[in-house]
């Protein structure tokens, strides 16, 4: 990290940066951005699926994760 003046607090690590399959190094902007519309209104089996295989996973409302958590196996 760097300070307000843009110095090393602490230098970096000396390995490489972690990259992803498809070449992403950095993908944060892709989380920040959420609205209502994103949150899955149904939670079934199908949504547990939906976690791995789609590239963001799924958005759960509060009231649902209990019920979405118990249909892990």
């Amino acid at each position: 990290m760097k300070d307000s003046a843009g110095n090393w607090i602490a230098e970096p690590p000396s390995h490489e940066a972690i990259v992803a399959e498809d070449g992403a190094v950095h993908n944060l902007n892709e989380y920040i951005t959420v609205s209502p519309d994103d949150v899955v209104k149904n939670v079934e089996a199908d949504t547990v699926n939906v976690v791995f295989s789609e590239k963001l996973g799924v958005v759960i409302g509060e009231d649902d994760l209990l019920g979405f958590f118990s249909l892990i196996s």
